[in-house]
């Protein structure tokens, strides 16, 4: 269970849109005000949040809504949902035109999903297999045996474990660290999510673990034979520099991992 007391860092963006649960068994009234929702239920003081604060809404029978509020909901792309007694949707209001999350806001709000380190975890597995073949594939093009080991034996270290052969020089995952980071600031990216419980998302010390293995899968043993840190350097920038793409192409897979998780939540 989730201590109370352990807070999130704030972001310095837009703060992360959140679900709204209303299950009174008493009638509780919905408008809308100076682009906020409000929500009044006798006995108790009104209560607003600002639409761009929600992400969907989810409520049963004793919401009484203002044909006003549902349109303004819609347009601000919250979905409402509404379940019965024993906690089934019997239907839901969705936008006409709902646009694409980017991919801060996608992960801002993927972090707040209660299982989000046991679905992360999961992706990283399908992007080590996707690694693992891209490596075995351009080796094979280029005419070069990746390892001696055999790719099921390769599969099982490296896809389902996490461990590969470290050949070349460790100073280089640094380098690899900071390559990443900075290709996420370009992409407006944090290195760090803050997510349920507390627990934090690693996405950069992920993203050039994925590349780390690219390195020294494929480039790492030849590299590891030079003898100066400024040739590594020069070799590494080389490398580096071709493997832009490699790190878009994980950032598009997980941007698609990310819309389908929070939507199926």
């Amino acid at each position: 269970m989730c201590p109370a007391a352990i807070t999130r860092p704030v972001s310095l963006g837009q703060p992360a849109r959140k679900p709204l649960y209303l299950a009174s068994e008493t009638r509780v009234d919905l408008s809308v005000a100076d682009n906020a929702l409000v929500i009044r239920q006798a006995g108790r003081a009104p209560r607003r949040v600002p639409l761009n604060r929600l992400t969907r809404i989810i409520c049963n029978r004793a919401a009484c809504w203002s044909s006003d509020a549902i349109i303004r909901c819609l347009a601000a792309e919250v979905v409402i949902a509404w379940v019965d007694g024993h906690g089934r949707q019997v239907g839901c209001a969705l936008p006409q035109e709902a646009h694409a999350d980017t991919l801060p806001a996608l992960l801002e709000r993927y972090v707040e999903l209660p299982d989000w380190t046991t679905r992360f975890d999961n992706w990283l597995t399908r992007r080590r297999l996707e690694t693992l073949t891209f490596c075995m594939r351009e080796a094979l093009e280029q005419g070069r045996d990746i390892q001696q080991r055999g790719f099921e034996t390769l599969k099982r270290e490296y896809v389902y474990k996490g461990q590969h052969a470290q050949q070349f020089n460790p100073e280089g995952l640094g380098w690899l660290q900071a390559f990443v980071v900075d290709q996420l600031q370009r992409q407006t990216v944090q290195p760090r999510y803050w997510g349920y419980c507390g627990n934090a998302l690693q996405l950069a010390d992920a993203l050039a673990g994925l590349l780390w293995a690219e390195l020294n899968l494929g480039l790492g043993a030849m590299a590891s034979q030079l003898d100066s840190t400024q040739l590594r350097a020069h070799v590494f920038e080389c490398w580096a520099r071709g493997r832009e793409q490699r790190l878009l192409t994980h950032l598009g897979d997980l941007h698609r991992h990310l819309a389908k998780e929070v939507e199926s939540w």
